[in-house]
């Protein structure tokens, strides 16, 4: 009779774990998250910064391209560090990935080219800025989400798709 009380006891554990990961989506059993490797050897261009309050700076690609401007606002990510172009300047940093899809980029380094143009009013500065604040990364799809935050610590989306 104890011997089969503790199986059903542990039978409704299970079916209430199972329950659980079907409502929440997530497994208990490794997770669903996508691998860094994925979003490793590819171009990215940034298309938009989208802040806590909601606002939003698109980035108009096809402009940009009009510009001559068509690589700016650009990351590559490799094993190692990233590196791509700001505007105008090429630039390179080394990371650092934790878990829970957490990432620490270093101090950007880059050539010293002086910025005339400022697109879509983002400062070329102001770009390192934000990817030297990143902490968090999101792939879905196409589509990578870096988290940072502004100088005045605003939270801040800086959403990229592969080229």
């Amino acid at each position: 009779m104890q011997k089969s009380l503790s199986i059903l006891v542990l039978g409704g554990a299970v079916l209430l774990t199972v329950a659980a990961c079907a409502q929440t989506g997530r497994s208990v059993i490794g997770t669903s998250s996508p691998s860094f490797d994925e979003v490793q050897g590819k171009v990215w261009v940034l298309n938009e910064l989208v802040s806590e309050s909601g606002s939003s700076t698109v980035i108009n690609r096809q402009k940009l391209e009009a510009d001559g401007m068509g690589d700016a606002f650009t990351l590559i990510v490799d094993a190692e560090r990233i590196s791509g172009k700001g505007a105008p300047n090429r630039y390179f940093s080394p990371y650092i990935l934790g878990p829970d899809q957490e990432i620490s980029i270093s101090p950007i380094a880059g050539t010293l080219m002086m910025s005339l143009v400022d697109p879509e009013g983002i400062q070329e500065r102001e770009y390192y800025n934000y990817l030297e604040q990143v902490n968090q990364w999101l792939l879905t799809g196409d589509k990578l989400e870096l988290y940072s935050e502004t100088p005045d610590g605003e939270p801040i989306i800086l959403v990229y798709t592969s080229d």
